[in-house]
């Protein structure tokens, strides 16, 4: 950019900018230059800047220009507006950051010239700098500073270049706009002398990682990247010996892995002796190694954290080997087994179907549990109910969500025959079902300390989205903290190397080591590890006693900071062990530092590194390390501790170094950096102090000149250091707990010990209760946060039982009536028109005064109440009784009392037989190429994958009888599909669109065919499932057909589509003829881990947003829509400007002028679509399967209107259950008169709305102006 006269321009004062409502002043930000050096922040700088390029472009005449004079200054006060929005209490912000910030303003204002104008001169700047850089490399022939690699044995050798490079080119091979040279450069600037090979490999998936944002192929080569590690980590353990591998090596080592795998997975008894009866040399030459390059970083990480087999902490399965085993245990039973598993291998390894979470986790092991999901019914006595509730917690053990049906639970005030008295009804029993079902047993007060990123915080303080360490010995997210009102036992577990005992509940698990005798020496104790007479495992406290060893993890990540050096590290220590004043930190802060090199004082006015007041001082004002230099290298944390230790250490000869200090956020910073070394470290509180007790081992003692020990009392082993337990006392109950859920790790370090997750999760279960139910709506309010403690369940998932009769009473605005299940049995079991006259006769008997126990409510207000609870709650949730008993296929087996915790699975339960559901989804996405669905391959995978479905059934392991009675009776399985918003990107289709509903159809068609058609199959080869007669499939009555006997039911209140495409014919008399094998066959899964695998969106979902963020210690990367990233490049739009505007608008096109429309509506997200396309979408799945889907709904601005029409809409097209609402509105639901309600609820009100989005609309029509009576508007 030329020089050109600036002088007329005026700097922005501070006093000058309006700022948003803060206390923060823009000025106390520090800026990073590019050289690591830290500066004042100074506005008049971008200022100057943007009038340079201002006047590049209109000529150097236009300095006088008021127009210019005014947009800079206002484009500058913008700029900072931004700039402090980001760091409202000041910090530091990089100077590259603010020049995005400079760019985005002048896009943003529509100087598009201006702006072209600042981001050529910038990319010119980068390019002489990197030419001056290269210049000096080469001046300097070869770098002084040689890198040396710490390698698993504690051997240092050269880093070796030549394989890195190797790896990063095997990784970025194929993949385009991805450079190795950028990887590599970026992968230097974060290796340091000594590192170790560990870190060496996460350094380059960090180097990766971050440049995913600019290119989203970058996210397959960091899933590369992450592959070497794991070859690494697996084939080291399955060989006995460092081992490593490149991924064109596996080409002929993959056979063998798998073998070995097998033998050693057995002999650690993760696997069932059976794998090993395979000819395993057939199967190994059937392994695709090329498959492992086809994952995203996301779907390897999931993987890796959460399915891969491991062994004391170690995985060792490979990701072909994964599939191969999980195909093994499904082939299990087969004839021809191995042509059988490879076929299945082939299947999931490609990505075109996926099995379900449980059977991914278990299949091959000892224990295969592999159903999904279990629906069960609670009588109405004492005995029935806690065996209910007995039976979720040994179904939940191992298996996933559970559906209750409480309905038949008498209500309250309902007489109890055996005492005389009244029954309080369903809700007290609600409220056992979930506390155990959360299991708060295990849980922390709240004051417990615990390792963040950021240092320590109390457990009440960590929130969703806080890094916390965990087993593996890096940061994870939180993600969801949780608190719980409880009762339940609680002990203080006393361990050595800690400051403070740990205030637990009883059941909560720690990892430990137990059966050591107290007197035996260390190595004798290694080696019982090393031959397996003891092994490390999670014990709850209560369990743990004095002598037994508990873990803290060491942790393993390094981040480098820029320009940072050794004897930085020491200086940053001392000034934080000094005894200087608050005021004293701050002036050397506000001026540069140095340490004379003969004296060993600070002085000021030095060239050294200037360090920010706030890497001193947290928001409390207590001196802490700052996160930033709280995770350096192993050196550096050395000199940070020997600064640390130079102004404030005394000496315990041959025992302890003891270090004081008045701040736990310091005294437990010490004990961090210690344990980065592997060094636990002890401590008491004395006199408002912290002493803290550290080894004098080696390292330690040769930092303050003292004789080292001999002697350690604590083991390190497999990743983490073991200290004895000194006690466990019981102690007074807390009446608030925590808990934190953790991504990945499922574990987080207190400062004293390594605990897990807690037990069963939130949302392990869902009740539901049919509407006539007299407790309907307290059951209603169970998820409220206001009211009566005991008569809430915060952790239970809740949903409304809807009879159709219900809905057509609040279409006429008539009374409904609520009864005792006691007094009205047979209720529970009706449906249908069948139901509509018993409740006829019920409510007469109420009129006649036969019946004592009954309430009239107005529908309209009971159905509000439901739609209120739903917004300010998310629960009950919306899901119709009868839709899902008049379309069962086995209805002449029983009724339909619920779903599942996910509202797709429909089957009957009965006190004999708890309904169980396997599942597995269809990859949409990959069958669909050159923009069409490719009906050959969808043909081949649903095939075969009915085929693994209904292997499982006979295969499972059931933890309960009426399970195991149930599924081989009546053989469900549920396919279902994911990829689906995916699948229209690659149609180029929006999903508000009448295109994408007709792909809905014809899709699901065709998986509803070949799927009914296979299972048909199977029955001519295996036999049909033994409750086959009687069903609508016996009665050739097919799921599309189904659609007629609904119509019966409901008459004016169903308006669906009809239209087939497919010989229905033909499969209807292959049925007949043949039979079929499972008495259920499709269900839509939610997927959410599962997509995350195959690297496609979730389920029938549309795309939540564009762009997402996720979080670890070395910082964030930026994961963006790769089909939107690959139009925008087509239309040449990608671009840094387009980066940033995606990243300032979470992804949302909508606010982007330059965008064209038709790309705005093709990327828009769940909350920019009409959620009334959702249903449309859903209503032509629907007809086509024979249970149901989890859908969810989203509304940006919810109120009573829309719910009320959106949810009737559901009604009308014959959906059997809706899923969560998701909403972005305000925090109440508003209300709809009662003068305006008449139109919404009357019959022509519901036909309306489900004639609101009609085929060959353009999209959902809200309302005509013109009628009065739509209320859509108001």
């Amino acid at each position: 950019m030329p020089a050109a006269s600036t002088q007329d321009f005026q700097p922005v004062a501070p006093s000058s900018v309006t700022l948003p409502v803060s206390n923060a002043n823009p000025f106390a930000c520090k800026v990073i230059r590019r050289n690591g050096q830290v500066t004042d922040f100074d506005g008049s700088k971008i200022q100057i800047a943007m009038a340079k390029a201002f006047l590049d472009v209109e000529g150097s005449q236009a300095s006088g220009s008021a127009r210019i004079h005014d947009t800079v200054r206002k484009l500058t006060e913008q700029v900072i507006e931004a700039l402090l929005r980001r760091t409202p209490d000041g910090g530091m912000v990089h100077i590259e950051d603010i020049q995005d910030q400079v760019e985005l303003a002048l896009m943003r204002a529509g100087e598009h010239k201006v702006a072209r104008s600042y981001v050529l001169y910038r990319a010119e700047r980068a390019r002489l700098r990197a030419e001056k850089e290269s210049k000096s490399k080469k001046k300097g022939k070869k770098s002084e500073n040689v890198i040396h690699v710490k390698s698993a044995t504690g051997d240092l050798k050269p880093l070796d270049e030549d394989r890195l490079r190797k790896i990063i080119a095997e990784a970025v091979d194929g993949l385009e706009g991805v450079s190795a040279e950028q990887v590599m450069t970026a992968t230097m600037r974060n290796l340091y002398d000594g590192i170790s090979e560990k870190e060496v490999a996460t350094a380059l998936i960090i180097s990766t990682r971050v440049m995913i944002d600019r290119e989203p192929n970058y996210s397959q080569a960091a899933a590369r990247m992450l592959m070497d590690s794991l070859r690494r980590e697996a084939l080291s353990f399955l060989e006995g010996q460092h081992t490593e591998a490149t991924q064109h090596e596996m080409v002929e080592l993959y056979a063998e892995v798998l073998k070995k795998t097998i033998q050693i997975g057995v002999k650690v008894e993760r696997l069932a002796d059976d794998l090993g009866r395979y000819d395993l040399a057939k199967l190994g030459a059937a392994i695709k190694p090329e498959r492992d390059l086809q994952f995203t970083y996301l779907g390897l990480q999931t993987l890796y954290d959460r399915y891969f087999l491991h062994h004391d902490g170690v995985r060792f399965e490979l990701p072909q080997v994964f599939f191969m085993r999980v195909a093994m245990g499904l082939a299990i039973n087969e004839v021809e087994r191995e042509d059988r598993a490879i076929e299945f291998y082939n299947l999931l390894s490609s990505f075109d179907f996926m099995s379900s979470t449980p059977t991914l986790f278990n299949s091959g092991t000892l224990r295969p549990q592999l159903s999904s999901c279990y629906l069960t019914t609670v009588p109405d006595h004492l005995e029935g109910i806690y065996d209910a509730i007995k039976d979720n917690a040994l179904l939940s053990k191992y298996a996933g969500g559970l559906g209750n049906d409480w309905s038949r639970v008498r209500g309250m005030g309902a007489h109890i025959k055996g005492t005389n008295g009244k029954s309080q009804g369903v809700v007290p029993f609600l409220k056992v079902a979930n506390d155990t079902a959360v299991a708060v047993n295990q849980c922390f007060a709240p004051d417990t300390q615990l390792h963040t990123a950021d240092g320590i915080k109390a457990i009440r303080d960590v929130k969703a989205g806080d890094l916390v360490l965990g087993i593996s010995g890096t940061y994870r997210e939180v993600k969801r903290a949780m608190v719980y009102n409880q009762h339940d036992a609680m002990v203080a577990l006393d361990v050595k190397h800690s400051i403070e005992p740990v205030k637990v509940t009883a059941g909560h698990p720690f990892y430990a080591l137990r059966g050591v005798p107290l007197e035996q020496a260390n190595d004798r104790t290694v080696n019982w590890l090393a031959k397996g007479k003891v092994k490390p495992e999670w014990v709850e406290a209560a369990q743990l006693q004095k002598g037994d060893y508990v873990a803290q993890v060491i942790p393993t990540e390094t981040v480098m900071v820029d320009g940072f050096s050794v004897d930085d590290a020491r200086l940053y220590g001392i000034l934080l062990g000094s005894q200087s004043s608050d005021a004293e930190i701050q002036r050397l802060c506000e001026r540069k530092v140095v340490r004379e090199a003969t004296t060993g004082c600070v002085v000021n006015d030095g060239a050294g590194f200037t360090f920010v007041y706030d890497d001193f001082y947290n928001a409390q004002g207590e001196k802490r390390i700052a996160r930033r230099f709280s995770h350096l290298s192993q050196p550096q944390t050395l000199a940070l501790l020997h600064g640390l230790l130079e102004n404030n250490v005394v000496v315990k000869q041959d025992e302890d170094i003891c270090f004081s200090t008045v701040t736990r956020a310091l005294a437990e910073g010490m004990r961090y950096q210690c344990l980065r070394l592997g060094i636990p470290t002890s401590g008491q509180i004395r006199d408002s102090a912290f002493d803290i007790r550290i080894p004098a081992v080696p390292e330690i003692a040769a930092l303050v000149d003292c004789q080292p020990i001999d002697k350690r009392n604590w083991l390190t082993y497999n990743g983490c250091v073991f200290s004895r337990v000194r006690g466990v006392e019981s102690i007074p109950t807390l009446p608030f707990v925590f808990d934190l859920i953790v991504e990945g790790d499922e574990s987080y370090m207190t400062t004293a010990a390594l605990a897990h997750n807690g037990g069963k999760r939130k949302g392990a279960v869902c009740a539901y209760l049919e509407t006539w139910h007299i407790d309907i709506e307290d059951f209603l309010e169970l998820r409220k946060n206001t009211g009566d403690e005991r008569r809430r369940t915060h952790d239970m998932n809740t949903a409304n039982w809807i009879p159709d009769l219900f809905m057509k009473r609040v279409a006429a605005e008539a009374e409904w009536t609520l009864f005792s299940p006691d007094d009205a049995p047979d209720l529970h079991d009706l449906t249908g028109k069948a139901f509509e006259a018993r409740y006829a006769e019920y409510e007469a008997k109420a009129a006649r005064g036969d019946m004592k126990l009954f309430r009239k409510v107005p529908a309209v207000q009971l159905w509000r109440k439901m739609l209120g609870m739903i917004f300010e709650t998310g629960h009950p949730w919306i899901t119709f009784k009868d839709p899902c008993n008049v379309r069962y296929t086995n209805q002449h087996m029983g009724v339909v009392h619920s779903s599942n915790l996910c509202t797709e699975i429909t089957l009957h339960t009965n006190d004999s037989e708890i309904a169980v559901c396997n599942l597995g989804s269809v990859n949409l996405t990959a069958h669909v190429n050159d923009g069409k669905l490719d009906v050959a391959k969808l043909e081949r995978t649903v095939t075969t994958a009915m085929r693994m479905l209904d292997n499982v059934i006979d295969y499972n392991y059931y933890s309960v009888p009426q399970a195991r009675k149930s599924n081989l009776r009546h053989r469900p399985v549920g396919m279902g599909i994911m990829g689906f918003q995916d699948a229209l990107y690659k149609m180029n289709l929006a999903y508000a669109t009448t295109e994408a509903v007709e792909f809905a159809d014809q899709s699901m068609e065709a998986v509803s065919y070949f799927a009914i058609r296979a299972s048909s199959n199977l029955a001519a080869e295996r036999g049909k499932y033994p409750s086959y007669n009687g069903s609508l499939w016996s009665k050739g009555i097919l799921p599309i057909d189904s659609l007629e006997l609904l119509g019966e039911e409901r008459g004016e209140y169903f308006i669906v589509d009809h239209t087939q495409t497919l010989d229905w014919d033909a499969l209807r008399n292959q049925v007949k003829a043949q039979g079929m094998r499972n008495s259920n066959v499709m269900a839509i899964a939610p997927t959410a881990t599962i997509s995350n695998i195959c690297g496609v969106s979730q389920s029938i979902e549309p795309t939540y947003q564009n762009l997402f963020v996720k979080s670890n210690l070395s910082g964030e990367f930026t994961v963006i829509n790769p089909y939107l990233v690959q139009d925008l490049k087509a239309l040449g739009m990608w671009d840094e400007v387009m980066i940033n505007d995606l990243k300032y608008f979470d992804g949302s096109l909508q606010p982007l002028d330059r965008v064209p429309d038709a790309l705005k509506a093709k990327y828009a997200t769940a909350f920019e679509i009409d959620a009334r396309w959702l249903v449309e979408a859903a209503s032509r799945r629907q007809k086509w399967i024979d249970q149901g889907q989890s859908l969810n709904l989203y509304m940006k601005e919810p109120n009573g209107t829309k719910l009320d029409n959106l949810y009737k809409l559901a009604w009308v097209r014959g959906l059997k259950t809706t899923y969560y609402l998701r909403t972005l509105g305000a925090t109440g639901a508003e209300k709809t008169s009662s003068d305006d309600s008449s139109a919404a609820n009357s019959v022509a009100g519901i036909k309306r709305a489900a004639n609101l989005v009609s085929v060959g609309s353009e999209a959902p029509k809200a309302c005509s102006l013109l009628d009065p009576e739509c209320e859509a508007c108001q």
